[in-house]
């Protein structure tokens, strides 16, 4: 009797194993799910928007539906907010642009120094060269997932400005989150008063500021530009990226990793290819919407980039990075000749 009941144990104990394992296996199969929070501060119906609602349809149909993003749009987080709940896990992707790149890559800001970069071929040149670079300085608790540019920004104010002595009698609004952007403003002289972006159109309204400056596309949905002039000389470019926390993404498989980072950069691709077309299309709508743009001659150009010059030996090797500056410079100054 005690031998059959060892035999009836024993041959009990194959077959449950077998199911075990398969019970594991699809365990582990549900484990392998990654809900993905992925944040925006760009508004659901501008470009971004509706590429980043395709981009979560398709990371999610290359991974066979183990990566699954619940999206947010026109979030009020801040972009240095963002950062901390990244860290925190608490989100794990979000949309940076320069400012809040900069925080994870300091390096980021030589893109951003004022009137250097002056067109699309330029920064297609320094991109090339620089990129890898910059990914190499990002902090090691962050993953760019793809690259973008953001359009290029420009001055926007109450009163018609063409030099950099029209600006200083402006109350020019500056989010208090781009310190160094601020000292730059600061050092050549022009009245920074710094807000949050939020607020911008009430303080406009009061009168609390008279200037801001932003990237035209965003100002349509927006709907701020209504009686104000725009400078019509971008003063630098802007990047956008797609960032995930490292402890989300080290959850992910080679293999989807691969499937996401192909999408994503064929988004940062596609909005590279159309930023110009969308300026021109975003500032031309503008100007029949009430805005004035105001085209500076050559002489006021340079006294833009005069008056910049003047500034940076304060600014290289405590705001922007030293070689970085020089190497961009080197690139800029090769193309140009």
């Amino acid at each position: 009797m005690k031998k059959n009941f060892v035999l009836l144990a024993y041959t009990l104990l194959i077959f449950i194993l077998p199911l075990n394992t398969v019970f594991a296996q699809r365990g582990s199969t549900a484990a392998q799910v990654t809900n993905i929070r992925f944040v925006s501060a760009l508004p659901r119906n501008s470009d971004w928007g509706r590429e980043l609602d395709k981009l979560a349809s398709d990371w999610a149909r290359a991974t066979s539906n183990q990566v699954r993003v619940t999206m947010t749009h026109g979030s009020q987080m801040s972009e240095s907010t963002m950062i901390s709940s990244l860290l925190s896990n608490s989100i794990q992707a979000a949309v940076l642009t320069s400012a809040g790149l900069s925080e994870i890559c300091p390096a980021v800001m030589n893109l951003s120094v004022p009137f250097m970069i002056r067109n699309e071929a330029e920064l297609d040149l320094v991109l090339q060269d620089i990129k890898p670079v910059l990914e190499s300085r990002v902090r090691n608790d962050f993953v760019i997932i793809g690259w973008s540019k953001g359009g290029w920004v420009y001055i926007f104010t109450k009163e018609t400005v063409f030099t950099p002595d029209d600006l200083r009698r402006q109350r020019l609004a500056s989010s208090n989150e781009l310190r160094d952007m601020n000292t730059v403003f600061k050092t050549m002289g022009f009245q920074v008063v710094e807000t949050n972006w939020v607020q911008i159109g009430t303080r406009l309204a009061s009168n609390v500021v008279t200037a801001f400056y932003m990237v035209p596309t965003l100002i349509v949905p927006l709907n701020l530009h209504r009686g104000l002039h725009m400078l019509d000389l971008p003063i630098a470019p802007v990047m956008g990226a797609i960032v995930m926390n490292r402890v989300t993404w080290n959850q992910i498989s080679a293999a989807n990793q691969q499937e996401m980072l192909k999408y994503a950069r064929a988004m940062g691709l596609g909005f590279d290819n159309s930023i110009t077309r969308n300026e021109a299309t975003a500032i031309s709508s503008m100007s029949r919407d009430r805005l004035t743009v105001n085209r500076p001659n050559q002489t006021q150009q340079e006294l833009w980039r005069t008056e910049l010059q003047n500034s940076l030996p304060s600014l290289v090797g405590s705001i922007f990075d030293r070689d970085l500056y020089d190497r961009i410079n080197t690139i800029l100054q090769r193309a140009r000749r």
